[in-house]
């Protein structure tokens, strides 16, 4: 491919993951948590213990910043921190049983709003777009998402 295709391929991702959560969070029924807070909810998956360092790579958030953003999920019994056994310096946050729950609340209302927003793509044109970025994801994040 050449650059300009790759760099008009970048802004476009771009353009459309800000304009898609916009949009939806603009929708959604966010009075009891921030965008930062219910971006981390939904990138965390019930059981599976994640990396804060990691974490704040996906939601885009400073590590300074993830700190105050997991006390406040702490707080509210959302989410809870443990020690790597292998590496104590490595801190997992998960998510508690209210936590799931919280997630799957947002996470319906989150996919109605992608659907209405989605509704004009044929299905094919879905799969074709998923199927290249997947490889894209494998290349730039690995097995960690």
């Amino acid at each position: 491919m050449n650059d300009e295709k790759n760099m008009t391929f970048l802004r476009l991702v771009r353009q459309n993951s800000r304009g898609i959560k916009r949009e939806i969070f603009k929708k959604m029924n966010t009075e009891d948590f921030s965008h930062s807070q219910i971006n981390l909810i939904l990138h965390l998956n019930g059981d599976k213990k994640r990396p804060i360092s990691l974490l704040s790579k996906i939601v885009q958030v400073q590590k300074s910043n993830m700190t105050t953003l997991i006390d406040s999920l702490e707080k509210e019994n959302i989410v809870i921190r443990s020690r790597d056994l292998s590496d104590r310096r490595i801190i997992h946050l998960n998510l508690t049983k209210k936590g799931i729950i919280v997630k799957n609340k947002l996470l319906a209302e989150y996919q109605q709003h992608l659907s209405v927003i989605l509704n004009d793509v044929s299905e094919q044109e879905l799969d074709e777009a998923i199927k290249s970025l997947l490889v894209i994801k494998e290349k730039i994040w690995g097995e960690y998402v």
